[in-house]
């Protein structure tokens, strides 16, 4: 299709558990998607690089979200297919 901007087609995925302010884990869990990849390799090798970074600066950013005694623990770092989302116009 011309003039049409082909979407990359992986995304780096961080899965988080929540615990609420009595310390209860909640069955909710919180998925980031983050960082577009035109292939899964490229996708897992930025993982291997860059793993102690993510698992330090998401989890850091995401409890930075979140009302003061609520907390998040990163449980997964992988890579997903990219959703095709639409933009509103």
């Amino acid at each position: 299709m011309e003039g049409t901007k082909r979407m990359k087609a992986f995304m780096l995925l961080l899965a988080f558990t929540v615990t609420d302010p009595d310390g209860i884990e909640r069955d909710e869990k919180v998925h980031v998607l983050s960082r577009h990849f035109d292939t899964q390799l490229e996708c897992k090798h930025f993982i291997d690089d860059w793993e102690g970074t993510i698992r330090d600066r998401g989890l850091t950013t995401v409890q930075s979200m979140l009302a003061d005694g609520w907390s998040v623990d990163l449980e997964h770092i992988g890579c997903t297919i990219a959703p095709e989302l639409q933009k509103k116009t």
